[in-house]
């Protein structure tokens, strides 16, 4: 069972990488793109493992570990947007309740992956799970336009989200796991170089290499460090567990997110502003109940 363990911690360190990613967009780097440039152009460091497992895969293989690092990229940049706007606990839940119903829907059109009945409950409980958690009925004033954009802000990025990891998992199943995660690295690259193509974003993200200081490094590879190692441990699960146990995991994120905001809510409340009045908590644990048992209901 050393598979559930490993899950459970790489998405612990999922959660603290959202937590600190959304400090660093509200009070220290509000630029979405610019943020999201440094994060893919962290993926040039897979040039590190060439020597320990790079092969030159077929064509088909190259091309779906370049297109999940570039979808990967517009979801994240979707994702960051919507951070910098919006609370943690109302973009996360949304965003990462809908990316099973995708991965799902697209592993049975492109993997013929069969639905079972608990998947299609599954699918009832996460959609309904990630509304109440975004949908925060005891603030008041919030305009319709704004919960629209956020709805879909989120459907896209789920969507991205969901298929950049159907293309991965197609990676994974032709090549070994280094070899595979060092082609998707290039791809994070590709993405971040495709983010430079606009002038606009260009000269802010140029002119934040300028005005870095030690403050935004230290949390910026605070988020990246726990990123990169969720990301590797959720993988080497995966690589020694069932696939779908593992990500089921995923559900638990929304915990640990929850119990993470509440604390420095508490602790540091002009670090992390969120509305944590008793409706809200209760609305946040109904939903986190109910994504939580969706996403395990997907793989009954």
């Amino acid at each position: 069972m050393n598979w559930l363990y490993i899950g459970l911690v790489a998405y612990f360190l999922n959660a603290i990488s959202f937590v600190v990613s959304k400090v660093i967009l509200t009070d220290i780097l509000p630029d979405a793109w610019t943020y999201t440039f440094y994060v893919n152009a962290l993926g040039i460091f897979v040039l590190l493992l060439v020597p320990f497992g790079f092969a030159v895969p077929a064509l088909p293989v190259i091309a779906a570990a370049i297109a999940s690092g570039v979808t990967y990229t517009f979801a994240l940049l979707i994702l960051y947007k919507l951070l910098a706007k919006d609370e943690a606990s109302q973009v996360v839940p949304l965003t990462g309740g809908l990316t099973p119903i995708f991965v799902l829907l697209m592993a049975i059109l492109f993997l013929s992956e069969v639905l079972s009945i608990g998947q299609a409950v599954g699918f009832v409980l996460i959609v309904i799970g990630g509304f109440i958690a975004a949908h925060e009925g005891t603030v008041k004033g919030k305009l319709r336009y704004s919960e629209a954009k956020l709805f879909w802000g989120s459907v896209l990025s789920a969507l991205l989200f969901g298929a950049s990891q159907v293309l991965l998992k197609f990676v994974f199943d032709q090549v070994p796991f280094l070899n595979g995660f060092i082609w998707r690295g290039f791809g994070a690259v590709v993405g971040a170089a495709i983010l430079l193509a606009p002038a606009g974003p260009r000269k802010r993200i140029l002119a934040s290499f300028k005005s870095s200081t030690k403050k935004t490094e230290a949390a910026f590879i605070a988020a990246q460090g726990a990123a990169l190692a969720s990301f590797v441990m959720a993988n080497y699960a995966i690589s020694i567990g069932p696939v779908s146990l593992v990500n089921a995991l995923s559900g638990v994120q929304y915990a640990f997110l929850f119990g993470i905001i509440v604390f420095l809510s508490k602790q540091f409340p002009k670090l992390l502003k969120e509305p944590l009045n008793p409706g809200v908590v209760r609305q946040k644990i109904w939903s986190i109940l109910l994504i939580t048992i969706g996403v395990f209901a997907l793989f009954i």
